[in-house]
């Protein structure tokens, strides 16, 4: 394959483009791909990062983690200290080479339940329902089964009905994955989970052997820029301007006009080698960012709070208060097990040897075998009444605590509706609360893992978070990272589902067959077990998980929305948003899939005009 081609500055600047795309990750590069399939329009993709392309540390499915925190593939934000996990400050990872976190993540390819999406109809977005998404999440991917090997070694099941089979994105499932998780699927069986055949169907209640982003032939990460730039970069409409910072979004000067109203993007100044450069629009700006990066181009655009907007000194274009609030993040901590040395295992943990790692990089790059084919692979998606007999107790104090805050003014009835949505599924025993995942590893950061011996990692994950975050502009350049403050566990609601989650893994350890490969927890370990000491172990262990989402929320804009439900920004003509930032209510889902499908949806919107 030819090496792909790449716009130039001198291609760029003072140039003139149907569509400028502000980031060239997981959603803006399958939207570049859809809109540039007419030729008659021109394409413009603003690419902070790098292109990476061919790249082992992107491209080899087990070599996860070599990009976390390397600038030359990670934006490495951090976050504002947390007061209530003792003034920690964590790393939020996000995919800066093209193809954006499609680069970087974890491959998990699934899609929220139907009741999730049916949700944000409810809060005001007409179209916005399951059967909709449906259709265009099906449509950019092509789906190979597993073989017979693989479904019954490792239990990989799927359901024909929900995949699509045509398009650019492939889907299947690993070479392998580590026995334990068969066993520990078993042992969610016993303990009253039902298994579940597809995860991509609308229903995530139970566990599976999840489908990754994978090319079924090389056996290497597919992703955004595999998928959709790379066999359209020779479409001569189609521009990608590679280490350019969308800096801001220019509009049309109404003073000069002397006409008021809806402000029109004409332009996007960008940032390339330390010097700016404007590139004008004809059509649309799309904002492709993500969930941290898109609310600061639109601050720095002057769209957003008035006193956000003074505070960094943009001058003000748009009032919406609602642009960096309503942040949503996904949160997990791990549990460690040492595995049965008397048995077997193929694990991560091998790969810490330099000797062994070599071996196995050369056994996936002349075979496409070995451990860096190994997948990650078990997901279980679980009701709390199923994890904890004090369920709904638990849920109905919190309606109390929420209805109670209603009543004081503490909550405005927009988010109040968030909430009643959210206690909603937390009282439907279809729906679920927590979610636990498997790393085929040592991956917790308490205790120091020994040498030759093999472990598995639990990982417990919150999905539908009470807390409520922001993430602003920090200043008037684009350069600097923006304030993110998550506020994790303002809501204590969230640290007690987090608490029964751990609870509930100890009852799981004791649950054949999962018992009898286990040696023993190594973190927290035994000695943890009073609550005040699990919910330290928690603090002291919580992370991301990369899944945030609602900054730019679709809702109404009395509701603090930012984009209505053809994603076009609110007191605009011509801006939208496409990326996970516009989800009003976070989903029970790893969040690949949802993102393509949203790119896919306002592909066709934009088509409709």
């Amino acid at each position: 394959m030819s090496t792909p081609r790449f716009a130039e500055l001198d291609d760029v600047r003072d140039h003139t483009f149907d569509y400028i795309i502000c980031g060239g990750g997981t959603a803006g590069l399958t939207l570049a791909a859809r809109l540039s399939e007419d030729p008659t329009v021109s394409v413009l993709v603003l690419e902070a990062g790098k292109a990476n392309l061919n790249d082992p540390a992107i491209m080899v499915p087990g070599a996860y983690l070599q990009q976390f925190g390397n600038p030359e593939y990670d934006w490495a934000f951090m976050t504002t200290p947390q007061e209530r996990c003792d003034g920690k400050q964590l790393m939020w990872s996000r995919g800066k080479s093209l193809g954006g976190s499609s680069a970087m993540n974890f491959m998990s390819y699934m899609r929220p339940s139907e009741k999730d999406i049916n949700a944000w109809e409810e809060l005001g977005n007409p179209g916005w329902n399951w059967s909709n998404f449906l259709e265009h999440s099906k449509f950019g991917e092509r789906f190979t089964p597993p073989n017979s090997e693989q479904t019954s070694l490792y239990h990989h099941t799927f359901n024909p009905e929900y995949h699509g089979t045509k398009g650019e994105l492939n889907v299947g499932f690993p070479n392998s994955i580590m026995l334990g998780e068969v066993k520990l699927q078993e042992a969610l069986n016993n303990a009253g989970v039902k298994t579940l055949q597809d995860g991509c169907g609308g229903d995530v209640n139970g566990a599976w052997m999840a489908a990754l982003t994978i090319d079924p032939k090389t056996r290497a990460r597919a992703y955004a820029a595999t998928a959709f730039y790379v066999p359209n970069a020779d479409r001569a409409n189609l521009h990608v301007l590679l280490e350019a910072h969308a800096a801001k979004i220019v509009f049309e000067n109404l003073a000069i006009l002397d006409v008021a109203g809806p402000r029109r993007a004409v332009g996007v100044e960008f940032f390339h080698n330390g010097q700016s450069y404007v590139a004008s629009c004809r059509r649309e700006v799309l904002v492709c960012a993500g969930a941290i990066k898109s609310p600061q181009i639109l601050e720095l655009s002057g769209i957003g709070s008035l006193d956000v907007l003074h505070s960094i000194g943009v001058e003000p274009e748009i009032s919406l208060p609602g642009v960096g609030e309503n942040a949503q993040e996904h949160s997990l901590f791990g549990t460690s097990f040492e595995l049965d040395p008397n048995l077997n295992w193929d694990t991560y943990d091998k790969l810490m040897d330099p000797t062994r790692a070599a071996a196995e990089m050369a056994l996936f790059t002349e075979k496409q075998q070995g451990l860096f084919t190994m997948g990650l692979a078990t997901l279980s998606c679980i009701p709390l009444q199923t994890v904890s007999a004090e369920a709904m107790s638990l849920i109905s104090d919190q309606r109390s605590n929420i209805e109670s805050q209603l009543k004081d003014g503490k909550i405005n009835e927009g988010l109040g509706e968030q909430y009643r949505l959210q206690l909603r599924s937390l009282e439907d025993p279809s729906q679920v609360d927590l979610e636990f995942t498997v790393f085929p590893a040592f991956f917790t950061f308490r205790s120091t893992p020994e040498p030759e011996k093999a472990y598995m990692t639990i990982l417990s994950v919150l999905n539908r978070p009470f807390s409520r975050g922001s993430i602003h502009a920090a200043s008037a350049s684009c350069l600097d990272p923006p304030v993110i403050d998550p506020h994790y566990f303002d809501d204590d609601f969230d640290m007690k589902l987090m608490l029964e989650a751990l609870k509930f893994l100890r009852v799981l350890r004791n649950t054949e067959p999962w018992k009898s490969i286990i040696a023993k927890e190594v973190d927290p370990g035994p000695a943890v077990q009073a609550e005040d000491e699990m919910r330290e172990y928690i603090k002291q262990s919580l992370t991301t998980i990369y899944h945030t989402c609602g900054t730019c929320s679709m809702l109404p804009r009395e509701k603090h929305g930012v984009v209505d439900p053809k994603l076009k920004v609110y007191g605009t003509t011509n801006v939208r948003v496409v990326d996970l930032s516009i989800v009003p209510l976070h989903v029970t889902a790893h969040p690949q899939a949802l993102v393509y499908g949203i790119a896919e949806k306002a592909a066709a919107l934009i088509k409709q005009g």
